[in-house]
């Protein structure tokens, strides 16, 4: 007989092996080593109780702004600035572009780079050796066979390892990126700078830095959300023509009008001293430009010490993105551990400062997020929805305050079944855990709040390991 909206235990297993999830068994007759106490936020659960909210409005909801699109006045300069070219065609190159930049991995570290060319030399070699009877070959057929071996290893080197090679954005590769990525980024970073200002209402940054700013959406979504408190904005990219790029569309498209946004200031450059400090520092989407691990690394921390609040560090969904955010976040924890730079925890996503439990899992998945966007209303259509997704990790100066929420943040979609929901989660424990919640074993609110919650929201519950 059929069943619908169910999952069996053997598929639920599954799911759970291949994601990496302790699953948190709660229901009865069933015998685990853990024994958890799961309850819904004392605050939250009063507030729901009262009426104030209805569950699926929760504290933990940061996911409901359903499809960010590009402002209409950034859309209009948009097309102006591309006036002079065939945007269709344009909209092709852009998406090409994307394609390529979604797939860039970090360059090899030369030791890796220069093991995995032996190993390759090494292989070819035993092709030959293995056809050949090298002990009857005189000296000179064994130095033409070296060299032909040589030969073949540089060729096969070349299409098996990854050759990272920096991007040259001048003005007609930035009209390319501005048209394929643009509206991704935006899209991105506003749900990211929407959390901190959820969680964070007293904050009211009074200046932002981005490094690597290509077209300038760091400073769109910031503006977007601050406008009226950020009095300073200082963008670093090394293309002089992305900056003039980014600069048009704060103009409108149009060189003669004036900037809509005051105290606007581009640079090739990050400033090397550390006098200048930012209430906002953010690098997103740039940390593959960098040339070795060394370089990422002096480029973060030099981004912390200009940081006086939040520093956001964000990159592409892949598992070669997700590894360069980790990199980083172990590298800041790691000072601080070591009392070499100022105290700071995480923001978001991880609700803790211990190792990355996707990392220590190894199943070559990512911690990514994904977004929801319309794209640019280009080349005769509507702005058509799309998604992307992203990894990335918010870090702010000082030790938690007391009062924020570190409650457990759903890393993967939310399995919604006939009178249970699956939650797959990051906990304050370090850990990535399973519960599945019904009415019957948790209550009704919490069971609500569950169903509500989606990939990437905080779940505001607190899970007690009961022996």
């Amino acid at each position: 007989m059929a069943t619908f909206g169910l999952i069996s235990r053997q598929k639920l297993a599954l799911i759970n092996r291949r994601c990496g999830f302790h699953r948190l068994f709660c229901s009865a007759g069933v015998t685990a080593k853990l024994k958890p106490e799961i309850t819904l936020d004392e605050s939250i659960s009063q507030a729901l109780d009262a009426g104030q909210y209805k569950p699926r409005k929760h504290e933990g909801r940061l996911t409901t702004g359903g499809c960010v699109t590009v402002p209409g006045p950034i859309v209009a300069a948009i097309l102006k600035s591309c006036k002079d070219h065939p945007v269709k065609a344009l909209l092709a190159e852009g998406r090409k572009l994307d394609n390529f930049v979604r797939s860039r991995k970090p360059p090899m570290e030369p030791d890796e780079l220069r093991r995995r060319i032996n190993e390759v030399r090494h292989r070819v070699g035993e092709e030959f050796r293995g056809k050949m009877a090298v002990e009857e070959m005189s000296e000179e057929q064994i130095t033409y066979i070296n060299k032909v071996v040589e030969a073949q290893s540089k060729k096969r080197a070349k299409q098996q390892i990854y050759a990272w090679k920096p991007v040259d954005y001048d003005a007609f590769k930035g009209l390319q990126y501005l048209l394929g990525r643009s509206a991704a980024e935006y899209a991105v970073l506003t749900r990211i700078f929407e959390e901190i200002k959820k969680r964070d209402l007293g904050f009211k940054p009074r200046s932002l830095i981005d490094f690597g700013s290509g077209v300038g959406t760091g400073t769109w979504a910031a503006s977007n959300l601050w406008k009226e408190h950020i009095f300073e904005y200082v963008s670093i990219d090394a293309s002089a023509d992305m900056n003039d790029l980014a600069e048009l569309i704060l103009r409108g498209g149009d060189v003669n009008k004036p900037m809509t946004l005051r105290n606007v200031f581009y640079r090739q450059f990050l400033p090397a001293t550390s006098k200048s400090k930012y209430d906002l520092v953010l690098a997103a989407f740039s940390l593959f430009e960098l040339p070795s691990a060394r370089n990422r690394l002096d480029i973060v921390g030099n981004l912390w010490d200009k940081c006086d609040g939040y520093l956001v560090l964000v990159e592409h969904g892949s598992y070669a993105g997700f590894s360069l955010i980790e990199e980083a976040r172990r590298f800041l924890l790691k000072k601080v551990e070591e009392g070499e730079g100022e105290e700071l925890h995480v923001f978001s996503p991880c609700p803790h400062e211990q190792s990355c439990p996707r990392v220590t899992l190894d199943d070559g998945t990512p911690c990514n997020f994904e977004m929801t966007y319309n794209q640019l209303p280009l080349g005769g259509t509507a702005g058509e929805a799309a998604k992307c997704v992203y990894s990335y990790v918010v870090f702010k100066k000082g030790p938690p305050n007391a009062e924020q929420s570190r409650f457990p943040r759903l890393v993967r979609p939310t399995l919604v079944r006939s009178k249970h929901a699956v939650c797959r989660m990051c906990t304050d424990a370090g850990k990535l855990q399973e519960v599945i919640f019904t009415a019957s074993k948790h209550g009704k609110n919490l069971y609500r709040c569950a169903k509500a919650t989606k990939w990437g929201d905080q779940l505001p519950i607190k899970i007690e390991e009961k022996s």
